[in-house]
This record gives structure tokens, C-alpha cells and sequence, in this order.
């Protein structure tokens, strides 16, 4: 039985212009939620000279609707 690979929606906390006000930012997430949370800091911006706190949680997940695929026949 194969598993269908999750992908992560992330959600963004906070877009910042130095590291320190987005570790700030990232220690005070981790003190809010649970051990399931998983926040990162990823530079952002046109020469990367910004900072931006993203966050993801298993509860975030959210259901796609199965999509079904059908395949027309050609009748020649």
C-alpha cells in the first residue's frame, strides 16, 4: 500500500528586515504552539537582504477533493 505524499502549506508569520526581529518572531510561535509546529527562516526579497518566518502544522492540512479522471473513448 502506497502513501500519497503531502505536500506542506506553509503560512507565512512575518516579513522582516533584520534576523534578530525574525528569531524573535520564531521563538515566540514555538512558545505559543505544540511540539508538532515547524517554523523556519528563509531570506527573502530581490538581493535576499530581507527575512521571512514561515509556519506549518499538522492541522493545517487541508482536504483536496478527489478528482476524477475519465478517459473519452475515440470511436472511429
Amino acid at each position: 500500500m502506497s502513501e500519497e505524499k503531502q505536500n506542506k502549506v506553509w503560512k507565512r508569520a512575518g516579513l522582516y528586515d533584520l534576523y534578530e526581529d525574525a528569531s524573535n518572531k520564531k521563538t515566540s510561535l514555538l512558545s505559543e504552539w505544540d511540539d508538532k509546529l515547524i517554523v523556519k527562516i528563509k531570506r527573502y526579497g530581490q538581493e535576499y537582504n530581507k527575512f521571512q518566518v514561515k509556519y506549518w502544522h499538522p492541522d493545517f492540512v487541508k482536504s483536496t477533493p478527489k478528482k476524477n479522471k475519465r478517459r473519452k473513448e475515440k470511436n472511429d
